[in-house]
C-alpha cells in the first residue's frame, strides 16, 4: 500500500477508504437524483468521482465531469454560463461525431 498526498487516486486504488456515503451517492445517481458533494480540501472528492464514474461507465452509463468553477466569473452572463455547460457536456460525451454543434 502506498500513501499519496494530493490529487485523486486511481479508481481501483486499494488505499481508497470506502465510506457509507459512497454507496449512497452511487445509488442516488443510478436512481436519477441530482447529487452534489461538498467537503473541505483534500478529503477525497476527486477520488470518489473517479470511482463512481468508473463503476457507472462499466454498467453502460455516460458520465461527464462539469467543473463549475471554470464556467465563468462575475462578468459572465447567464447565457454564457449555460453555453459553457452545454459545450462541456457536448465534448465530454463525445457528441461531435454525432451532432453538428454549429447547426
Amino acid at each position: 500500500m502506498r500513501y499519496q498526498v494530493g490529487g485523486s487516486l486511481h479508481s481501483d486504488d486499494p488505499s481508497y477508504v470506502v465510506r457509507q456515503a459512497d454507496e449512497k451517492l452511487y445509488n442516488s445517481l443510478k436512481g436519477g437524483d441530482f447529487c452534489y458533494v461538498f467537503n473541505s480540501r483534500q478529503m477525497g472528492k476527486s477520488s470518489l468521482l473517479q470511482r463512481i464514474s468508473r463503476r457507472l461507465k462499466s454498467e453502460g452509463y455516460k458520465c461527464v465531469y462539469l467543473d463549475v468553477t471554470q464556467l465563468g466569473s462575475e462578468d459572465t452572463t447567464s447565457a454564457q454560463w449555460y453555453k459553457g455547460i452545454i459545450v462541456s457536456m457536448f465534448y465530454g460525451l463525445n457528441l461531435a461525431e454525432h451532432v453538428n454543434f454549429k447547426q
